[in-house]
Parts: structure tokens; C-alpha cells; sequence
């Protein structure tokens, strides 16, 4: 299995006009319409022909888990960036967010807009302490094959010289800059109870 960050090796398909044969190459198509239509006609089909359908169709599906499954795993290590950065927040682990944030990082928060460098100075101060947390419902959009929504419900009793609103829904922006996701825009919106 290749790394998560390194780039996608996407086999290209010959595009030979609309129709049946559309996106897959036109030999592969033309055998198995050619032996589609002649069982067709003989009402009867021969193994070698129905094995090699059943083959073209695993194929097929196969083709398309591909992608699934590529998507799957981003938001799984997206999944597991966010739950280490809450583990980094609660340690005051700010080289962890110093690697974690992109520079143009911007986050909205219940005080306003801040940038990478005021959320890695907080992170590694004493101003705040976060005595629990929890994360779920995670979900994920991509956007491009770069870019990548993550949604996700949180609670935590943290106290910031006054407690932290809770529970909330967030907004995690990640893009995949070189080898590596970087987070570059994070907010939380409280829900109303």
C-alpha cells in the first residue's frame, strides 16, 4: 500500500467516443459485446464466454472501490490528525501544531480570527486547561484531490479564563500541500441547547 501523502499512480483510459466502449479501451470492449451478442443470438454461452464476462465485471467493480477506498483512507488520517490535535491541545503541545497548521492557517474561535502563530502560542501557554474532550460523527468532503472538508461534533470542559462554549459543531479545512495535509482553516460553532 502506497503512503498516504505520496502522489496517486492513475492508470489513464483510451477515450473512444461516447457509447458502450466510452473511457475503457475499445479492444476489451468490443470482445466482450462481440461475445455478449453472440450468446445473445445462440441463446446458449459457453464457459470461457461466462467466465470471461464475470471477470470483465469483477473488474469493473474493482475499478471503482479503488477510488472509495483512496478517499477512505484520507479520512482516516485526516480523522487521525484531528483527534492528535486535540491530544497535542491538551497537552500544550504546540510543536505539534507548529507542524500541524499551515502557515496561512486561519482559525475563527469564539474571540475572533487568529493565525498560526497566536494558536501555537496558546497552545504551548498555560492560559488555557482542558480537562476532557470528546469527538465524533465525523464525516469528510472532498473538494479536489487536495482538498478535504472534515465535520465533527465536539464536547469539552475546557476553561480559557472563562469556560470554553460546548458542545459544538466543527469545520476542519485541510489541503495537501507537497507530501503532507496541513490544517488551514479550523471553526467551531456552538450548538444551541
Amino acid at each position: 500500500m502506497a503512503p498516504l501523502d505520496a502522489p496517486r499512480r492513475v492508470r489513464t483510459r483510451q477515450h473512444h467516443g461516447a457509447g458502450v466502449g466510452a473511457g475503457w479501451p475499445a479492444g476489451r470492449i468490443a470482445r466482450f459485446y462481440v461475445v455478449f451478442y453472440a450468446c445473445t443470438f445462440k441463446k446458449s454461452c459457453g464457459m470461457k464466454y461466462a467466465v470471461s464476462f464475470l471477470a470483465f465485471v469483477c473488474l469493473a467493480i474493482a475499478n471503482g472501490q479503488t477510488t472509495m477506498s483512496e478517499s477512505d483512507e484520507v479520512k482516516e488520517h485526516l480523522i487521525k490528525l484531528e483527534k492528535q490535535s486535540w491530544e497535542a491541545w491538551k497537552n500544550r503541545d504546540s510543536k505539534f501544531f507548529q507542524d500541524f497548521l499551515s502557515d496561512d492557517h486561519v482559525e475563527v474561535g469564539f474571540g475572533g480570527l487568529t493565525n498560526k502563530v497566536q494558536v501555537v502560542a496558546v497552545v504551548g501557554s498555560t492560559v488555557c486547561t482542558v480537562k476532557s474532550y470528546k469527538l465524533d460523527r465525523f464525516e469528510m468532503k472532498m473538494l479536489d484531490k487536495d482538498t478535504a472538508l472534515l465535520t465533527y461534533w465536539e464536547e469539552q470542559d475546557t476553561v480559557c479564563n472563562k469556560a470554553v462554549p460546548s458542545p459544538c459543531w466543527v469545520s476542519s479545512l485541510y489541503m495537501r500541500r507537497g507530501d503532507k495535509w496541513l490544517n488551514v482553516f479550523y471553526q467551531q460553532t456552538q450548538i444551541q441547547k
